[in-house]
């Protein structure tokens, strides 16, 4: 081997060490790149070498792309060192490395870990660096330590001091009264000596005495003896003095208590105070011997299981098993606490009621000086409110907030399964679309209040009715769906519906008034009228069409007569194909403000269809045939490129949103061009990725979660700015969600537009705001029209916001005309 290694075989020998090391590790070169990834840092983070290598490493601490103390140190970045790590320091020596201490999310864990960070230059023989390397070190339970410390220290009843070198450093309050002071700052940087007699009884001098008791503290660890001292009057005092080496981040110190040998009662509690900092615990607490037999718990491990003491001590832990924690967990367990002496992860336990609770365990061997093991330590946090906000927001995710009643999601995946079953079975199927007749007016002229109510009496009703077999959900608004299962043939529908309307056209009895309400309904038939879900619903709405033509107040099966939508709906289809190509669309910008300061922070570019009879048409009313139709590729790349082209005029002149946000539908999405489309347009307009920020739906992005998250990668690539829109009302995966490349949620506008009147409403827009910062997300507020609606957002932290109280969506010449006029 030679003397001297050159730069590639150092990095490839350094990379083979680093492998091989226990401790979490990486090595990151001086162009940012990651160069190695060991298996510790795997098992810490969560993240696998291979997707770390991939260049997701920066993610694995905070959940974004922020940069690691080793990328900062290898190019030189000092000040984002100081900004980003203000608990840094530099290492002593001529490697010039630098320490750092941080608390650190870990998404992939999830979970929040603090961190001793060394991050260690590696250069060739010439003093050139090649790379840093950063080695971590889990410090959290050590860092929880000093902060237990420290509130022991100051509650402390009795005088506590720390002595670092020979002088007091520190000091509580009890040590100030108990020597008649005024402040702690008269004690501070005083030898023992100071506040005794010249000399001890024993005629040593007692700076001498001092210096002799400290010596042997720090020699033996621990030393207690007889002193006395003396009170800021003049008054002796006998005392029973306790000096304890320790250790204050990463400092040796002297833990010195004073007992007053007069007041025995005190140094009886004083005596106790250990013991009950280990009883008093929040967390519960529980120790085991070497064979696993619980010797000894906290009260709040009692209180939470429901055992007592005697109960349980002398017992295997097992007895809180619950049966539902997989087997490998326990072998994985017992492999790292064998392997690592140390553990933590998610328990599934029972209590003494045999109540079952998720709780997070964290679990260290405690080995003597030869290595061999002398009790476990278990610390357990019980999950169970955060199973429960998991499962709520979960509940919201399927269900309507309003009614209970199933949202659009669990409605197709239920029809879906019904149609599965009425092929197997030769059964019929019916889908029945309900609409409350001038619900509307029932809103404007007695309030939404009254609204709600009557929509839940409605959702109570066909609750109330149908059988458990069948399928009732809320759409939205007053729209509702019934599926009924199981019919032997499709006649059997038709008194089922009749029943059906004649409840629905009952008095009802809402906040003191009797409204007399009808309901309109369409109906298609399984297999008469279709074969899927989609086309099932399409039907039956085409009938509850032909019913509210009829003059409301009835229902109607669908029949192949009812084809006049569908011929209007061809007609819509062929001026959409002529509209493009005669540039008949344009866009209208709403603007988005921010709700901390009010700033202009961007705006939502929305299209409109000047069309030459119809007027200007939004997208409502065209969008669906776009989609259906396969149009939707085309107008989507013409807003893109719109938009772009009129971000890049304003910026000429001087003005415009720092940038503006463009929906995608679900077919631009997967469409292999989109990438280029936006890279071509980007390029074309001189514009940076950041100025564009397209929008997806959770049910483009959930569609196809796998594809969805590829492409988004592909797209954030770009500096482009991901939001996911209209959010609440799809089906989002939290496993998916937590793995789109989007920064910024947009809260849809109907929890936003009900959360004055409706408890369930804000709770979604409460819970949301918290989940999406919690992972790391911006939201916007969409639809806010009232300064109610504003406020709420913004107490919540709602980062941004749009809608009618600030701003309507505007055509570019609008917009041109108030600058130019600010101007």
């Amino acid at each position: 081997m030679p003397d001297r290694l050159d730069a590639p075989d150092l990095l490839q020998l350094t990379t083979h060490i680093v492998e091989q090391w226990v401790v979490p590790t990486f090595m990151v070169g001086i162009d940012g790149r990651l160069l190695a990834w060991n298996r510790a840092c795997e098992i810490l983070t969560g993240m696998p070498a291979a997707q770390a290598m991939g260049g997701a490493y920066r993610q694995a601490f905070f959940g974004v792309d922020r940069p690691c103390l080793a990328e900062l140190l290898a190019q030189g970045r000092s000040a984002e060192i100081a900004r980003l790590f203000p608990r840094h320091r530099e290492l002593p020596g001529p490697s010039a490395g630098v320490h750092a201490e941080c608390w650190m999310e870990m998404p992939l864990r999830g979970m929040e870990r603090y961190l001793a960070i060394d991050a260690s230059p590696l250069r060739d023989p010439a003093g050139q660096l090649l790379a840093v390397l950063e080695s971590l070190h889990d410090t959290t339970e050590h860092e929880r330590a000093n902060a237990r410390f420290r509130r022991l220290f100051e509650s402390s009843p009795d005088p506590v001091w720390i002595i670092e070198g020979n002088r007091f450093v520190d000091c509580n309050d009890a040590a100030v009264a108990m020597l008649g002071y005024r402040s702690r700052h008269e004690l501070l940087n005083t030898h023992p000596s100071q506040l005794s007699p010249s000399h001890q009884p024993d005629g040593e001098g007692s700076f001498e005495k001092a210096e002799r008791m400290m010596a042997i503290a720090v020699e033996q660890g621990l030393h207690r003896f007889h002193w006395v001292h003396q009170r800021a009057d003049g008054t002796p005092f006998d005392a029973e003095v306790t000096l304890a080496r320790i250790e204050l981040e990463g400092q040796a110190a002297i833990y010195c208590t004073w007992r007053d040998i007069s007041d025995r009662k005190r140094a009886e509690d004083a005596l106790r105070l250990y013991a009950t900092v280990f009883q008093h615990s929040g967390e519960a607490l529980l120790i085991t011997d070497a064979d696993n037999r619980i010797v000894t718990a906290n009260a709040a491990l009692t209180r939470d299981s429901g055992y007592t003491l005697d109960e349980i001590r002398g017992r295997n832990p097992s007895l809180f098993a619950s049966g539902l924690t997989p087997r490998e967990n326990y072998a994985e367990l017992w492999q790292a606490l064998a392997e690592q002496g140390y553990w933590q992860g998610e328990l599934w336990d029972k209590r003494k009621n045999g109540s079952v609770f998720a709780k997070w365990a964290v679990i260290t061997a405690v080995r003597d000086p030869q290595g061999r093991v002398r009790n476990y330590i278990a610390s357990y946090t019980d999950m169970s409110q955060r199973r429960e906000a998991e499962a709520r927001i979960d509940y919201l995710a399927h269900h309507d907030p309003l009614t209970g009643l199933f949202n659009r999601h669990s409605l197709e995946h239920r029809l879906e399964q019904a149609l599965h079953t009425a092929r197997r079975d030769a059964t019929a199927v019916a889908t029945v679309f309900l609409d409350i007749d001038r619900f509307k007016l029932v809103n404007d002229t007695l309030g939404h209040l009254v609204g709600d109510l009557l929509l839940s009496e409605v959702a109570r009703r066909l609750s109330s009715t149908l059988r458990e077999s069948d399928v009732v959900a809320r759409l939205g608004g007053d729209e509702f769906v019934i599926a009924l299962t199981g019919l032997s043939r499709s006649a059997d529908a038709v008194p089922v519906v009749q029943k059906l309307h004649l409840l629905l056209s009952e008095p009802y009895h809402l906040a003191e008034r009797v409204l007399g309400v009808t309901a309109s309904l369409g109906v298609s038939l399984f297999p008469d009228d279709g074969q899927d879900v989609q086309a099932l619903m399409k039907q039956a709405d085409v009938a509850l069409y032909h019913a509210k033509e009829m003059g409301r107040n009835n229902y109607q099966f669908f029949t192949a007569a009812m084809t006049l939508r569908a011929t209007e709906r061809l007609e819509l289809e062929h001026d959409l194909r002529h509209a493009l190509r005669l540039s008949q669309f344009e866009l209208h910008y709403q603007p988005q403000y921010r709700l901390a300061d009010g700033s202009l922070c961007g705006m939502e570019a929305l299209l409109r269809w000047r069309h030459p009879v119809r007027g200007l048409v939004p997208p409502l009313a065209f969008i669906g045939v776009a989609e259906e139709s396969g149009l939707i590729e085309s107008l989507g790349g013409w807003v893109i490129e719109e938009a772009c082209r009129q971000l890049a005029a304003w910026r000429a002149c001087g003005q415009g949103p720092p940038c503006v946000a463009v929906n995608v539908s679900v077919q631009q999405l997967r469409s292999d061009k989109l990438l280029e489309h936006v890279r071509a347009a980007l390029q074309r307009h001189g514009l940076e990725g950041e100025a564009l920020e397209l929008e997806v739906t959770e049910s483009a992005a959930m569609s196809k979660p796998e594809e969805a998250i590829e492409r988004l990668r592909a797209l954030r690539a770009l500096g482009l700015r991901l939001a996911l829109d209209d959010f609440g009302t799809g089906y989002s995966s939290l496993t998916y969600l937590k793995l789109l490349p989007i920064q910024t949620l947009k809260l849809d506008r109907s929890f936003v537009h009900d959360l004055e009147t409706n408890d369930n409403s804000a709770a979604i827009c409460a819970a949301t705001l918290a989940l999406a910062h919690t992972l790391g997300y911006a939201v916007v507020g969409e639809g806010v029209e009232t300064a109610a609606q504003q406020e709420f957002l913004r107490r919540h932290g709602c980062d941004m916001m749009q809608g009618y109280l600030l701003g309507r969506p505007m055509p570019a010449a609008h917009w041109d005309a108030l600058w130019s006029a600010r101007s």
